[in-house]
């Protein structure tokens, strides 16, 4: 057997989580398990890893309910690992379905179902199995839909998220000695039928292959993934000298500093800013990104904007990013012990139960209008007001029950303050992820 189809050794998957530290002290795992060769064999893998380290792991398993098997090969996922006494936990997506892109909405489901298991049991890192075919395959497509040379860089070995870090180890390890590994110990493993059907881009460049070789999408991967990273850092870099960030969801920035820098990295972090505020997934277009960074730095009589669901605003050198009002998600209901992300961008927990119907809404300039009626005080606590119309407000029917932000609760539900959590979490922080994997 050549040494490119060796098993995967525990020693090798050891040196490739050092590149993931620092961990905590007994570092908490989620595995991410399909039930697939490459699924099965990390969570072998890491599972020897916690072992080693003192931490603890649970596999988890999606079931989508797309195919009739589906909760059998669940069970049997579970039963495999039980022979391990590896603990697993099965998640079921129970829609809606999208009459059209349904597959892009499974797997969107899928990482919110075990990023929202992650979070409410305290775990910290969410393993998941693309190997190096996976990367390859990610290239061949984004290099036939003429992707620019970041989104070549395909996918990051880390993802900073919100509350849980995605973890990639598998990018390098070609599927054969995933397999291999499996194969020595005679443990068995799903073929997941999806990768025959000829109507997802994967298997139909498996099938029919791409207008690049493998071995030439790794490589375009590996350069691209040096161009990206050095941005990334310089992202980040920049971020920490230019931008504020306010718990109540907005963020600052300060434009002499953005003037003195390379204008793609302006850019970028621009983009980002948006993004992070605004709750999206996918940065604004870029041209309409652009033309907003050159009023900003060529204009000293800027005075407004709004882009991707957020409104610019300046005070002297400062240039205020908020949500904008129009845009803002619909309300949502809140039950005990159920957390929620409204507007894909607070993370919303009620913790006792109000005896009341209530829910979580913009707080609206009529809101506010109401709010500074019954407490005079507020009105001056200094936030700006187009931070104040956005803010995450719990009402009953039509009733103002609390505005955690501005430290407001109604008279007769003054125990919410501690029966409430409300924290900002963009679905993309500005700072974003790390490509490639550090080497020994």
């Amino acid at each position: 057997m050549s040494g490119s189809e060796n098993p995967y050794s525990i020693d090798e998957f050891i040196e490739r989580m050092a590149s993931f530290e620092p961990f905590e002290s007994n570092p908490k795992l989620a595995v991410a398990v399909s039930g697939g060769g490459d699924s099965m064999g990390l969570a072998l893998l890491a599972f020897e890893w916690t072992k080693r380290c003192g931490g603890s792991m649970v596999a988890v398993t999606v079931d989508h309910g797309l195919r009739a098997e589906s909760a059998i090969e669940a069970l049997q996922v579970k039963n495999w690992l039980y022979n391990y006494s590896i603990p697993h936990i099965t998640l079921k997506w129970t829609g809606p379905y999208p009459s059209s892109g349904l597959q892009a909405a499974a797997r969107r489901a899928r990482y919110q179902l075990m990023m929202d298991y992650c979070s409410q049991n305290a775990i910290l890192h969410l393993l998941v199995g693309h190997h190096k075919e996976d990367q390859a395959e990610t290239v061949m497509i984004r290099h036939e839909s003429k992707s620019g040379p970041h989104g070549l860089a395909a996918m990051a070995s880390v993802r900073e998220l919100p509350e849980i870090r995605l973890l990639r180890p598998l990018l390098d390890v070609p599927q054969i000695r995933l397999i291999n590994t499996l194969t020595n110990i005679g443990q068995s493993w799903i073929k997941d039928p999806s990768n025959e059907n000829v109507k997802m881009a994967r298997a139909r460049l498996r099938l029919k292959g791409g207008l690049l070789t493998h071995r030439e999408a790794i490589k375009i991967a590996g350069l691209h993934a040096k161009k990206r990273l050095n941005d990334e850092n310089a992202t980040s870099c920049l971020s920490a000298r230019a931008l504020r960030f306010h718990p109540e969801g907005f963020i600052t920035l300060y434009r002499n500093v953005l003037r003195s820098e390379e204008i793609q990295i302006v850019e970028r972090l621009l983009s980002r800013t948006i993004m992070a505020v605004a709750g999206r997934e996918y940065p604004p277009r870029r041209m309409k990104t652009r033309r907003l960074l050159n009023i900003i730095v060529s204009n000293n009589n800027f005075k407004g904007y709004t882009l991707g669901g957020c409104r610019l605003l300046t005070k002297k050198d400062l240039i205020y990013v908020f949500r904008e009002e129009s845009a803002v998600g619909p309300s949502m209901q809140l039950y005990e012990g159920v957390r929620i992300l409204w507007d894909d961008r607070f993370s919303v927990l009620l913790k006792k139960n109000l005896c009341i119907e209530t829910k979580i809404a913009s707080l609206t300039s009529l809101g506010w209008n109401k709010l500074i009626k019954l407490d005079k005080k507020i009105k001056n606590n200094g936030m700006p007001y187009h931070a104040k119309t956005v803010l995450p407000a719990i009402w009953g029917d039509d009733d103002l029950i609390a505005v955690p932000h501005i430290g407001y609760y109604n008279p007769d539900f003054l125990d919410l303050s501690s029966g409430l959590e409300i924290k900002w979490m963009p679905r993309v922080s500005v700072g974003s992820a790390r490509f490639g994997l550090r080497k020994f």
